[in-house]
């Protein structure tokens, strides 16, 4: 009896003792929190100790967590334009979910319904927070939802910029950006002058609780792309704005800097006089760290093209990704039957998510989810019979970087 009890106690210590040199061999708890699906699991694993804190929230440990499972994808917000001159905004989850994600959605307080407006459009949806435009005794009010932190409430934003009839805007939004865990709002405007050829940008950054200049600046500019004004291909990121508007190039206006500069299409896409030759529909996204994608639909083609960051050259451009959605949509029984619609063009690109992993597409009157690493197409909402059309998509995705514990001395 006491041997068989020295015995279970000397394996218990040799399993503790074998325990214990893989959970704190740093690299060796690296590799096991990499086989965390969910962030919001590795958030508990990281309160268990300051090491395995230090191990999960190490920068270097984050980018290969990102990579291996990105911020899952719980809906998307629907902007849509109804016949009675009105925008409004409804929230789409995606399904199905694992259950660990289920319940984070169905904590969520998603709906706009209860804000008093008449007209309700998103302009932005970036880490959790949505920027939506109000309309309001009389005028425009921008403002913040926080779907997953339903105790804020909605934040309400000063009055945007008066809009100068004299101007010809091809875009105007509200960007949000987050760097070291400080958010910054940003008004966005740019309007072309067609006799110059010229267009401006104005960046306008929020103060206490007034909107203050930051930048304008002006480029020539020859040709717009002729789906500017339904096309989103505008975004922020690290203190720059891209601008997939030209037929020539992308123009790219530095916040620092206060200068434009600008990135050559792809040589496929450009004939010698350097004349943009896209047949359908493009979009611009996200690179983690610097660079920008590029997605194109033709003839139920989809191109996905990788850019750098440096510059005016097209060398540096990379096809990625190609995907055939003939094949896709016949699955899904997706035919121009599904409309009597004359305006609806037979693929339009509403959103692309970072890194081009997904691409929110409209066919005809139905809204599809394409999950670009997987190569697999969802029908996700159907606008038959609606008598709208869709504006914009904007993505909802679960936080990213996870907000760790705070360390107490």
């Amino acid at each position: 009896m006491e041997e068989a009890k020295r015995e279970r106690s000397t394996l218990a210590a040799a399993s503790a003792a074998a325990i214990s040199l893989v959970l704190g061999d740093c690299d060796l708890l690296g590799e096991i929190f990499l086989r965390i699906v969910f962030p919001t699991d590795l958030v508990r694993a990281a309160a268990v100790c300051r090491r395995w804190l230090r191990a999960a929230s190490d920068p270097a440990f984050l980018r290969r967590f990102r990579d291996a499972h990105p911020p899952r994808l719980l809906g998307f917000y629907l902007t849509a334009f109804s016949t009675n001159q009105s925008f409004s905004a409804e929230f789409v989850p995606m399904t199905p979910q694992p259950p660990e994600v289920d319940a984070v959605v169905r904590r969520g307080r998603f709906g706009l319904d209860s804000y008093v407006s008449r007209s309700t459009r998103v302009m932005d949806c970036r880490n959790s927070r949505v920027v939506v435009n109000l309309f309001r005794d009389g005028y425009f009010t921008p403002a913040v939802h926080s779907p997953l932190h339903p105790a804020r409430g909605l934040v309400t934003l000063p009055r945007l910029p008066v809009i100068d009839d004299q101007k010809l805007y091809i875009f105007r939004e509200v960007f949000c950006q987050e760097c070291d865990n400080v958010l910054s709002y940003f008004w966005f405007e740019l309007h072309y002058n067609q006799k110059d050829e010229k267009a401006t940008a104005d960046v306008y950054k929020l103060h206490g609780d007034a909107w203050s200049m930051q930048i304008s600046a002006s480029t020539k500019t020859l040709r717009l792309l002729t789906s500017v004004l339904n096309t989103l291909s505008v975004f922020l990121v690290n203190d720059k704005i891209y601008m997939g508007i030209t037929v020539h190039n992308i123009l790219v206006l530095d916040l620092t800097s206060s200068t434009f500069s600008t990135i050559n299409y792809p040589m496929k896409y450009s004939n010698r006089v350097g004349k943009l030759m896209f047949d359908g529909e493009i979009m611009l996204s996200r690179a983690n760290g610097s660079g920008v994608y590029l997605v194109h639909v033709k003839e139920l083609q989809l191109f996905v093209w990788f850019h750098s960051g440096c510059h005016g050259s097209m060398g540096d451009w990379s096809l990625v990704n190609t995907i055939g959605l003939r094949d896709l949509c016949a699955n899904l029984k997706i035919s121009n039957s599904t409309t009597e619609d004359d305006y609806d063009r037979d693929v339009y690109i509403h959103a692309v998510g970072d890194n081009a992993e997904f691409v929110f597409l409209q066919m005809y009157q139905c809204v599809l989810y394409l999950d670009v690493r997987r190569s697999a197409l969802q029908n996700v909402c159907n606008m038959t019979g609606k008598k709208a059309h869709v504006t914009s998509i904007h993505p909802y995705l679960m936080t990213w970087p996870p907000i760790f514990p705070v360390l107490k001395e």
